[in-house]
């Protein structure tokens, strides 16, 4: 083997297993690729006047007939208060197909429900709520 054909081999050699860690670091590295395959996680940004009394999530799905039916459920009962950012990381177990819900009561005894997670088969990923005065803003990423 000459010179020329063993420097290249090594060029090469390098040049791939550089390529394989920036690859692997952009894949690790997005904190929300890993974070769609962990528990479910649900981030409350509280931008309304009033404090959040209590935070519920829970799974629902249908059952054979149709019917909504409501799976475990997880109550965060912490005070949010205005203008904070909470990490909800609830337990919830399901069985096949369903989504995750949101119900909220604020300081001043307004209700609000709102889907989370449109669809999952293993209650991981995270949804992000913004709550304001008027609405509830969800981003998601579930799986």
């Amino acid at each position: 083997m000459n010179k020329k054909s063993l420097f290249s081999i090594i060029a090469g050699s390098v040049v791939l297993i550089f390529l394989i860690i920036a690859g692997l670091n952009l894949l690790i590295g997005s904190s929300d690729f890993i974070r769609q395959f962990q528990s479910f996680s649900l981030t409350v940004i509280n931008q309304s006047d009033y404090d959040l009394i209590s935070v519920e999530t829970g799974i629902v799905q249908r059952d054979d007939s149709g019917n909504t039916v409501e799976g475990s459920k997880h109550l965060y009962s912490n005070v949010i208060e205005s203008g904070q950012e909470v990490v909800i990381r609830p337990r919830l177990t399901i069985n096949g197909e369903g989504g995750i819900y949101m119900v909220y009561i604020d300081s001043i005894g307004k209700e609000a429900r709102k889907g989370v997670c449109s669809y999952t088969e293993s209650a991981s990923g995270y949804a992000i709520a913004t709550i304001t005065n008027d609405n509830i803003k969800v981003e998601e990423k579930c799986s």
